[in-house]
């Protein structure tokens, strides 16, 4: 860890408060690398997802227009 981050975290949460920042942010990296595994589980398994499928279901959710017809 570089010194200037361990400056961010102090800043953020105080000198005390090191320790259980840094026990969330490995929670959560541990999160995501379970879900980066199932991920490519899946897409062994079902190949990878319709880039044109997932943004009209993210525009569903999320109430805006797809990009589909956009330029890549």
């Amino acid at each position: 860890m570089t010194a200037g981050t361990l400056q961010a975290i102090r800043e953020r949460v105080g000198k005390r408060g090191v320790s259980a920042y840094l026990e969330k942010a490995a929670q959560r990296q541990i999160e995501r690398d379970n879900l980066d595994e199932l991920i490519a589980d899946f897409d062994k398994v079902h190949g990878p997802a319709d880039p044109e499928a997932v943004a009209a279901k993210r525009a569903r959710l999320t109430g805006g227009a797809t990009n589909a017809g956009a330029a890549a």
